[in-house]
């Protein structure tokens, strides 16, 4: 069944299909709260309450593209609790950590992205990535991660398109030096 239908039925008072939705976009939210925060726990807490607040504010959902409605979301809260709770940056992510912890679903997420990297390849990518600025590393997940086109990235983000494609153009240059920093293969 399609975004809107389900949509349309939920706000008809049928919530069962708020576990379709769900069931369908919990992994994408997920680990670009994994990717925003470097921690598998907070992730999980941030993709719920994700959630949480869609199926709170969901009788006023009008938006078309429900998958960058919910990614707005996870944004926002991720922003908060970046702002709130990480005065210093650190990287939990360990060969131990993706082999046999919370973190081994981003390694098959991200192998999958990078078209079958090594999962210390995918530690480093994933280092990297939290070593951008915020507003740069979300526009970079967005757009290449994600498919976001950068006027799409703009409206769920509120900035210009010109500011989305040079956070991109930025991100993909400071990235790519971060990683050859890193002997990325």
């Amino acid at each position: 069944m399609e975004d809107r239908e389900l949509i349309r039925r939920i706000q008809n008072g049928q919530k069962e299909y708020l576990d379709e939705i769900a069931a369908k976009y919990y992994d994408d939210i997920y680990y670009f709260c994994c990717y925003q925060t470097g921690n598998g726990e907070d992730a999980y807490d941030l993709t719920q309450e994700t959630f949480c607040r869609f199926i709170r504010y969901v009788e006023n959902y009008q938006y078309r593209n429900l998958k960058g409605y919910l990614l707005t979301i996870a944004m926002n809260l991720c922003r908060d609790y970046m702002r709130t709770t990480m005065s210093t940056r650190r990287v939990e992510l360990s060969i131990e950590q993706v082999e046999h912890g919370d973190v081994s679903e981003n390694r098959t997420m991200i192998e999958r992205k990078e078209q079958g990297t090594s999962s210390e390849n995918a530690i480093l990518l994933a280092e990297a990535l939290l070593e951008l600025p915020d507003i740069q590393r979300e526009a970079v997940l967005l757009h290449h991660f994600y498919g976001y086109k950068n006027r799409e990235i703009a409206r769920m983000t509120g900035v210009s398109y010109v500011a989305v494609k040079s956070r991109v153009r930025q991100g993909i240059q400071k990235l790519s030096r971060l990683l050859d920093q890193k002997d990325f293969l």
